[in-house]
Order: structure tokens, then sequence, then C-alpha cells
């Protein structure tokens, strides 16, 4: 039975992967690289400290610092929110307000506690969820399933009756890896993978509690 939903943060409850690959790919093209959405969509939901050495690698900036090109990321990133704001998705406060009449709700997300406080708090989605947790609080990120599991604990709601919603195929191969259901969503303006969810959603203006269920329902069936 679903009693719970639990939601990464970047990606799904803002388009914060968006902004980071336009971040990346500005930093790349300017040291020669050639990075594009098959890299985003390789590294979506893995935490940061260990995308960096092997993205170089891969780019063929292994003499580069990975911790440097970390600090200018963020600070470039970090810039441009400050000029724009966070890119929220149309609908979903209106989403959340309706799952929580019927679920405890949770974020499990692979950024840091400081960032993950700070969005929620400036994107007002606080008061929503039962539990936030970071993927700090873990041994392993994902695609290992420590955040979700710890999330399931936080809950007090098993895993099999908690249903994910991820924009990352890491993040979906975590949410297997713990025992739970899981949906994609493909809201996003860049596209990340989603070549792992049964069922997507693109808009949250478009679906209902009902429609959870019903994921959660058919994923169970299968």
């Amino acid at each position: 039975m679903l009693r719970a939903i639990i939601f990464d943060m970047d990606g799904v409850l803002l388009d914060s992967e968006t902004l980071h690959y336009h971040v990346i790919y500005d930093m790349m093209t300017e040291r020669g690289y050639t990075y594009t959405v098959k890299h985003l969509q390789k590294y979506c939901g893995v935490p940061e400290e260990e995308i960096w050495e092997p993205l170089l690698k891969e780019l063929g900036g292994e003499h580069d610092d990975p911790l440097q090109a970390q600090e200018e990321h963020w600070a470039r990133y970090r810039k441009r929110l400050e000029k724009n704001g966070l890119p929220r998705f149309p609908g979903t406060e209106d989403c959340l307000r309706a799952l929580q009449q019927r679920y405890r709700l949770a974020v499990a997300s692979a950024s840091s506690v400081e960032v993950i406080d700070d969005y929620m708090n400036r994107l007002g989605y606080t008061d929503y969820f039962d539990c936030i947790i970071s993927a700090q609080y873990c041994e392993h990120g994902k695609p290992e399933p420590d955040v979700f599991l710890l999330a399931s604990e936080q809950l007090g709601v098993p895993p099999q009756d908690c249903l994910v919603v991820e924009d990352s195929r890491n993040g979906m191969i975590a949410a297997q890896r713990a025992g739970m259901k899981w949906v994609g969503f493909s809201g996003a303006e860049v596209p990340t993978d989603m070549s792992y969810a049964t069922f997507t959603f693109s808009d949250y203006r478009d679906v209902k509690p009902c429609d959870f269920e019903k994921w959660y329902t058919l994923m169970e069936s299968r």
C-alpha cells in the first residue's frame, strides 16, 4: 500500500539540473572540451564531489584540478541563481499540497544539507515534507540506496510502501535497490535519462494524487 512519496530535489522540485548543465557547458567550452547532454545524464543524481575527477578525465582534462573545477562551478551557479532566481516547475506547490493530505512526504537529495535547506526555504516547500534528507548523512550516494533507506526510516514507512519521484537513471536505480517503486519526472528544459522509468510525467499541473497511487499499483503488479 502506498503510504509515502519521496522526492529527489534537483531536477524534480526545481529545474536546477538545466542550470547546472548550462554552467558546466560554458566552463568546459572555455577549456576546449566537449560537454554534452549525455554527460549530464550520466552523472545526474551523483554527489558532486564524486563527479569532477571522472568527468574531467572523460573529457580529456585529467590534468585539471577537480576541486578547483567544482568550486568554479558553484561560484558561477550561485551567480546565475542570484541573477535569475530559482527555476520553478509550474504547479509543484499545488501538487505537494494535495499529496500532503494523503501521504507522508520526504526529500532525498544528493545535494548538501545547506543547499537543500536553502532551496526548500526559498521555494516555500519545507512545510510540505515530513523529513528532508541529504546524502551527506549516508556512506554511499546514488545509485546506492542509502539516502532512500534513510528517508524510509525517518518517515517510519517501510521501503515497499514508498514511491520515489526521480529525474535520473542513477536515482531510479537507487530506488529499486532500496526496494521502492519509482516514477520519472521529465519536466526539465534539458532532458535527463528516463530509460529506467516505466511511468513518467512532465508537468505537475497534469497530475493528481490518484495518479501516484495508480503508478505505484501498476509497478507493484509487474
